[in-house]
């Protein structure tokens, strides 16, 4: 038994061929015969849309044979007229097949290709999903062990210097103390760099950019990881042309900070690192290298939200720190660039572009400290925070 579902596009097609009917008849005074057939093919091609590819052959055989019936005169007509006028027929018959089959075509690759774009929209929010739960898994499992290490370390040193049972003599409270700045540092950066990455992922970064000297933070990062750098050797090689350049302070610290936190954790404590900076045509490019052990997989995947590396053993870490930097470079029109040393070691490149520099009256800038200070005198405390790391 035929359904409704079956039928709906012949009732469809009939309905339209008898308003097209009506609408030929109201029109056939003032309409040529020849421009009455578009009516009919334009009822075969709605028909072919809507209906499908059987409604639409039913719509072309119909439509032609109303308008033979209808609005041809056969019985006034001599041969001749009559063999133009079945021709006539038999061209409207087959135009409105044909341009029926071709609406019917696109109409199934419309379909066809909608289904597929349903298809590919349910699969990347099936991977979004996925992907979204090995973030969270990522993050968790990041959370769990580089909290929970440093939180037992501290717990367990300030109980020993609190404790009235346990006599420590100072080179033994001094341990513990460190212990603890060292594993309260730790904490303070792992946090830092989930604000920071969710800051920077919330939507455009706004810089708080300004006039500065790249030595003046490059020697507040070594000053401040002084300590997890020990004793390692840092040569510091800067030219006495290096311009001022417009960056965000704080945001290229971070840079910096978590480039030395990797050295300090990467890397055995004979290690040598190199900080070179060059001055080009329209960037200035700052290199830090070291001969440690190097890369042991592509250095670009370095850069992947929560990607650790095979080589990096039980070394604490979420995987943030690179990305944090690529996407605070990138928020200044810069670039970091990871690649492996030859023999071995590691080096990272950052570029930073050039500025025309800013008009200084000597007056004003002989008042503002951060402007007149001298490139020597820059350098002299990158040194100088490079030496106390070592000692």
């Amino acid at each position: 038994m035929l359904s409704w579902l079956s039928l709906r596009p012949y009732v469809f097609a009939l309905s339209v061929l008898a308003a097209t009917t009506l609408l030929a008849w109201l029109l056939q005074p003032y309409v040529s015969l020849p421009n009455l057939v578009l009516l009919f093919v334009m009822a075969a091609v709605m028909v072919a849309y809507w209906g499908g590819r059987g409604a639409a052959v039913l719509a072309s055989v119909l439509g032609g044979l109303a308008y033979a019936v209808l609005y041809v005169p056969w019985a006034f007509l001599d041969v001749a007229e009559t063999g133009q006028y079945a021709l006539t027929l038999f061209i409207t018959v087959g135009l409105s097949w044909f341009i029926s089959q071709l609406t019917t075509r696109w109409r199934d690759q419309a379909l066809v290709a909608t289904e597929r774009a349903r298809e590919l929209d349910r699969l990347y929010r099936y991977t979004r999903e996925l992907e979204t739960e090995r973030l969270r898994n990522s993050v968790l499992s990041a959370l769990s062990h580089d909290l929970r290490t440093p939180l037992a370390s501290l717990v367990g040193a300030s109980s020993s210097l609190m404790s009235d049972e346990i006599t420590l003599d100072e080179p033994a409270q001094r341990e513990l103390m460190s212990l603890i700045y060292d594993e309260s540092r730790r904490m303070q950066v792992l946090v830092e760099n989930l604000l920071e990455l969710a800051r920077l992922e919330s939507g455009p970064v706004k810089l708080q950019q300004d006039w500065q000297a790249l030595e003046e933070v490059l020697g507040a990062a070594l000053a401040v990881w002084r300590r997890a750098l020990a004793p390692r050797e840092i040569r510091v090689e800067l030219p006495d042309d290096l311009p001022l350049l417009r960056f965000d302070p704080r945001l290229l610290e971070r840079v910096f900070a978590n480039l030395f936190e990797n050295i300090g954790k990467y890397t055995p404590e004979q290690t040598v690192v190199t900080v070179r900076a060059k001055v080009l045509a329209d960037v200035v490019t700052l290199t830090i290298s070291d001969n440690g052990p190097g890369f042991s997989e592509d250095p670009s995947m370095l850069f992947q939200k929560f990607y650790r590396g095979d080589s990096v053993g039980s070394a604490p870490g979420a995987g943030l720190g690179l990305t944090i930097c690529r996407a605070i470079m990138d928020a200044h029109d810069g670039s970091i660039v990871a690649s492996s040393r030859d023999p071995q070691g590691a080096r990272f490149t950052l570029s930073l572009p050039t500025s025309a520099q800013p008009m200084l009256d000597y007056d004003e800038a002989s008042d503002d400290d951060e402007l007149a200070l001298p490139s020597n005198s820059a350098q002299t405390a990158v040194a100088n925070a490079a030496t106390e790391g070592r000692d």
